[in-house]
C-alpha cells in the first residue's frame, strides 16, 4: 500500500467502535483522525477507550482525511455521507446504505457530484465461508445458478432498547437490518431480480414497532427465485446460505461452525471448516476500499448496489402490506 489512508468514523455506537477497532489494528495501513459523534458522553467513552481524538461535528476536524466511514443510526446515513463527501472524503456507509430508495439516490449524486467512491458496507462478503462459496460458484462447480435461499439472524434481545426498534430511526426491522446482506449476497450470486412477495410479522418483541421476522420471495426476470428469512428470533445465530445450480449445490452455514459444503447430484460433497480462522472480515473489507481509493475504482458493492438492495427492502415492505406481487424499482 503506497501511504495509508487517514480515516474519520462517524458515530461512537457499536459498530462505529468496530470499525474504529478494526482501522486501529492496521495502523501500517490506516490513520484514525478523529471519531465524529454529536453525543459529549459518547465521545468521552470512545476517546477514553480507544486513545483517539472525539469531535461533535465535521467543522471540528483539524486535520483532513481520505475516508469517512457512516456507522451512525440508518436515518442519518444519507446527510452524513453526502457532508464527508463534500469535506472531500471518500465514504464506506454501514448498511443499508439509506432507509429510502430517494435518499439512496441523492448519495449516488453525490458521489458523482464531488466525484467521491462510496462503498456499501458488506462485511459478510469478506467472510471466509462467503469467499470460499464465490470462488467455488466462479468456477463454474455448480453451473448456472438456479435457486438461492438464506436466512439470517440474531437474538432480539441484542437490539431490545435500541434504535433499531424504532421505524422511523432504523426504517423497519429485521428484514432492513439484517436482511441487507442476504440481500446483497443474492444480487451477487444472481444479479438484478425484478418483483417480489413478502410477509413481515412481529410475534415476540412486542415493544418494537417494526417486523421481527420478515420473509419474501424474490424472481429473476428469467423466473429464477430467491428465497430470504430474517428475524431477530435466531437464538443460535447467525446465517445460512444455500447456492443449487444445475450440476450441484453450495451451503454455507454458521449456525454452530463456519462450514461450507459443496455436493453434487452423484451425491458426493466435500465440507470446508472455517471456524478456526481469524474473524477479520471487517480488516480486510478495508484493506480491499483502500485498495480501490488508492486505484481510484468503484468497490462492490457501491452505492448503485446499495440503492438497489433498498429497492429490493421497499419491494418487501410494500408486497407485506398489500399481500401481492410488487414490481421493483
Amino acid at each position: 500500500m503506497k501511504k495509508r489512508v487517514r480515516v474519520v468514523i462517524v458515530g461512537a455506537g457499536a459498530f462505529g467502535t468496530k470499525r474504529l477497532s478494526a482501522c486501529l489494528a492496521m495502523p501500517k495501513n490506516f490513520e484514525v483522525v478523529a471519531v465524529v459523534d454529536p453525543s459529549a458522553r459518547q465521545r468521552d467513552r470512545i476517546s477514553h477507550s480507544h486513545h483517539v481524538l472525539a469531535v461533535p461535528d465535521f467543522q471540528s476536524l483539524t486535520k483532513k482525511a481520505d475516508l469517512a466511514i457512516i456507522a451512525t443510526p440508518n436515518v442519518y446515513h444519507t446527510k452524513m455521507s453526502i457532508t464527508a463527501m463534500r469535506h472531500n472524503m471518500h465514504v464506506l456507509c454501514e448498511k443499508p446504505l439509506a432507509t429510502t430508495v430517494t435518499d439512496a439516490k441523492k448519495i449516488i449524486a453525490a458521489s458523482k457530484k464531488y466525484k467521491r467512491i462510496v462503498k456499501t458496507g458488506s462485511n459478510h462478503r469478506f467472510f471466509h465461508t462467503v469467499e470460499k462459496a464465490k470462488e467455488l460458484f466462479d468456477q463454474g462447480k455448480i453451473g448456472k445458478l438456479l435457486f438461492f435461499k438464506g436466512s439470517i439472524g440474531i437474538d432480539g434481545s441484542k437490539v431490545s432498547r435500541n434504535w433499531l426498534l424504532d421505524p422511523a430511526t432504523a426504517g423497519g426491522g429485521t428484514f432492513i437490518d439484517n436482511g441487507c446482506h442476504l440481500l446483497d449476497m443474492a444480487r451477487m450470486f444472481m444479479g438484478n431480480f425484478t418483483r417480489c412477495t413478502a410477509v413481515m410479522t412481529n410475534n415476540l418483541w412486542k415493544e418494537a414497532r417494526v417486523e421481527d421476522v420478515g420473509s419474501a420471495i424474490y424472481m429473476t426476470k428469467d423466473n429464477r427465485q430467491a428465497i430470504i428469512t430474517t428475524s431477530w428470533l435466531q437464538w443460535a445465530g447467525y446465517s445460512h446460505i444455500e447456492l443449487w445450480g444445475e450440476k450441484g449445490y453450495i451451503i454455507t452455514d454458521s449456525t454452530t461452525h463456519d462450514t461450507v459444503t459443496i455436493g453434487g447430484k452423484d451425491g458426493i460433497f466435500t465440507t470446508f471448516d472455517y471456524s478456526n480462522e481469524k474473524k477479520d472480515s471487517y480488516h480486510r473489507e478495508l484493506l480491499y476500499l483502500a485498495s480501490c481509493i488508492q486505484k481510484n475504482k468503484q468497490p462492490n458493492p457501491d452505492a448503485a448496489d446499495g440503492a438497489a438492495v433498498i429497492s429490493m427492502v421497499e419491494a418487501a415492505y410494500k408486497a407485506s402490506k398489500k399481500k401481492t406481487w410488487v414490481h421493483i424499482t
